[in-house]
């Protein structure tokens, strides 16, 4: 589903995006190549679901995410 990206899982608080971090949480996924490759683009992990989405996804559960 592609969300309005104004409440896109990208700008979640519950979405986890860092590379170092996806490679902690998903052991495995070094064996494919790495969280670091381009063709992961905006996905990450949204840790209120435990599930592996694409950061434009949304769902009802979202959180805006603190400024930086």
């Amino acid at each position: 589903m592609r969300a309005d990206d104004a409440v896109a899982c990208i700008r979640c608080r519950h979405f986890m995006h860092d590379a170092q971090r996806l490679e902690l949480a998903l052991p495995g996924l070094a064996t494919l190549s790495s969280a670091y490759a381009a063709v992961r683009g905006n996905d990450g992990l949204c840790r209120v679901h435990d599930r592996y989405v694409a950061g434009s996804s949304s769902c009802a559960r979202y959180f805006a995410a603190a400024a930086a």
